[in-house]
């Protein structure tokens, strides 16, 4: 949250910049409806000026950048005259009530979000004919955090370009499925490990900060935070990124555009290892909401104002006065007829739907029930009965106080290659799936064990058997592609890791990586009963071709 360091001065200013906004958009709707009576539009201008003035002095951010546009709208307006468009007018009257609620928001909070503010903004500048402000507009980006150290990968300048080639095949490919709204997990994987080896590719370059924070917001993404058109045009951005890698290699600072971009996207998402880190090294957690949170003080910015909650909330108070005077009344032995219950009924009905308005949804559906059972009572009412009431009310009067409180100042894809539908796998097809990927990730372990153990070719002892396995499961699952695949790498590890005299590069081992994670994201795919094509299945073929171990032609059985 950014903090008002002088709220006083908001607090001094707040009455008139209130009553300001109120003759604004009383004069607007009289334009709207006398498009001659340009005198009134010329005084909304000065009048709109003055307020995007005050605000700037107290520096309240996003109110600031709705103000300045509202001001060249009617600006527009004055110019266009009787040929205004009744979107315009909209745009001014949306924004007029969404300033005038951001700023009761912010004395109630002493702090303002000011991506609460960005619809409204790009509401005004779509009416404006300009760009929109992009979701990362407000994102501060005072200092850059270095990334983690990743090793650099050794390659020269035509390996380069065969690398980001292969990359953003990978990246491309789930991109389409993104764009198409058919992307599932094994897609958004796919380009989480195209901005991971991106990264390795820049080594300590500037831009290996902006791919490590492009990893992160694509598993937020993945983590469930919605893909908006304007995420597609961002994850359309890191394509062009990815494919200026091979004329840069990594030299250059990263586009801070983007890079604010993503860590919004990123400040959205609660989990995820890389989420989690770039949150920290970025410290979002102090200057951006989940989306749940967003959605929340959305909803309290634009729900009923703090004036409107206080008056219905005194006369909620009022209405339960008068059922426990009742029934108080009751408990004594008067009033206990069907008319009087009949007529409390009715009145925790009506309490009932106030609180509906309040969005006291919960202490709605409690007291509606008690209408219910009140309607139903016959004779004297049970002390049983009347306490369930009283409790009852007690809860509504806490919620309705606590509500007060909060705003008073200070206080599926398709498939169709019917030879691997999963939707015809049975039990046991299903569980070799499972099986088979628990087989990679034992043998990647091994293999990252060996790397960590400097070499100890102990840890690869059983790692071909094991890949070899795997593409015998693959083969009864008519998986052929992916049984080659495996095969070939089996071949790899036992002819160039476990039998040379000398180990491969770590750019060979990032390849072989590539190869066998290709063919875990097309397993998962599986398992998930999403397959997402053979297209994953020729990285890992073309990985293979560049170690040296090219794969047998076979197709799809």
């Amino acid at each position: 949250m950014f903090f008002i360091p002088n709220i006083s001065s908001l607090n001094l200013i707040k009455a008139e910049v209130d009553s300001t906004l109120a003759q604004i958009e009383s004069q607007v709707g009289t334009y709207a409806d006398e498009r001659e009576n340009t005198a009134v539009l010329g005084n909304c201008v000065e009048e709109m000026d003055q307020v995007h003035g005050a605000l700037r002095l107290i520096e309240l951010p996003g109110a600031v950048e709705l103000a300045a546009a509202m001001s060249q709208l009617m600006r527009q307006v004055q110019a266009n005259g009787p040929d205004a468009s009744d979107e315009t007018f909209a745009a001014l009257g949306q924004g007029i009530m969404v300033l005038g609620r951001y700023l009761e928001y912010a004395q109630i909070k002493n702090g303002v979000w000011p991506q609460l503010l960005l619809p409204a903004i790009n509401h005004v500048r779509t009416a404006l004919g300009q760009s929109r402000l992009s979701d990362g507009y407000f994102v501060r980006l005072d200092v850059l955090p270095e990334p983690p150290e990743v090793t650099r990968l050794d390659v020269t300048p035509l390996q380069l370009n065969g690398l980001v080639r292969r990359l953003r095949l990978m990246y491309q490919t789930a991109l389409i499925a993104v764009l198409r709204d058919q992307a599932d997990t094994p897609h958004l994987r796919m380009m989480i490990r195209a901005c991971e080896r991106a990264q390795q590719v820049c080594g300590k370059r500037p831009q290996a900060l902006l791919w490590w924070v492009a990893a992160a917001t694509i598993e937020a993404l993945q983590q469930g935070v919605a893909i908006s058109p304007a995420r597609k045009i961002l994850l359309g951005q890191l394509d062009r990124q990815l494919k200026a890698l091979a004329v840069n290699d990594g030299s250059g600072n990263p586009d801070r555009r983007v890079l604010s971009d993503c860590l919004y996207i990123i400040g959205l998402a609660e989990q995820g290892e890389h989420v989690l880190a770039v949150r920290k090294a970025f410290s979002l957690d102090d200057t951006s909401l989940t989306e749940a949170g967003l959605s929340a003080e959305y909803e309290l910015m634009c729900g009923p104002g703090g004036s409107v909650i206080k008056t219905v909330a005194s006369v909620l108070n009022d209405e339960l006065a008068q059922i426990k005077d009742t029934l108080d009344i009751m408990s004594r032995g008067s009033k206990n007829d069907t008319e009087s219950y009949n007529a409390m009924a009715d009145s925790l009905v009506r309490v009932s739907q106030t609180l509906v308005m309040l969005g006291l949804l919960d202490s709605s559906q409690v007291i509606r029930q008690q209408a219910e059972d009140v309607r139903a009572w016959q004779g004297e009412p049970t002390a049983p009965d009347l306490h369930a009431l009283v409790d009852a009310i007690l809860d509504v009067e806490n919620a309705v106080a606590g509500l007060v409180k909060q705003v008073t100042p200070g206080a599926d894809t398709v498939i169709t290659n019917s030879r691997i539908s999963v939707h015809k796998l049975d039990e046991a097809r299903a569980l070799l799936v499972a099986e088979s990927r628990s087989g990679l990730s034992l043998a990647k372990r091994a293999i990252s064990s060996y790397l960590e153990s400097s070499y100890d070719l102990l840890h690869l002892a059983n790692v071909p058997s094991t890949i070899q396995s795997v593409a015998g499961g693959l083969s009864f699952l008519q998986i052929e592609r992916g049984a080659a695949v495996l095969r070939s790498t089996a071949r790899y590890i036992d002819a160039r890791m476990i039998g040379a005299e000398t180990q491969p590069s770590m750019t060979d081992l990032e390849t072989l990586a590539d190869a066998i994670s290709s063919v875990d994201y097309f397993l998962e795919s599986l398992e998930a009963n999403k397959p997402i094509g053979e297209f994953i299945l020729e990285i890992a073929e073309e990985s293979m071709a560049e170690l040296g171990f090219p794969v047998a032609n076979v197709q799809m059985a």
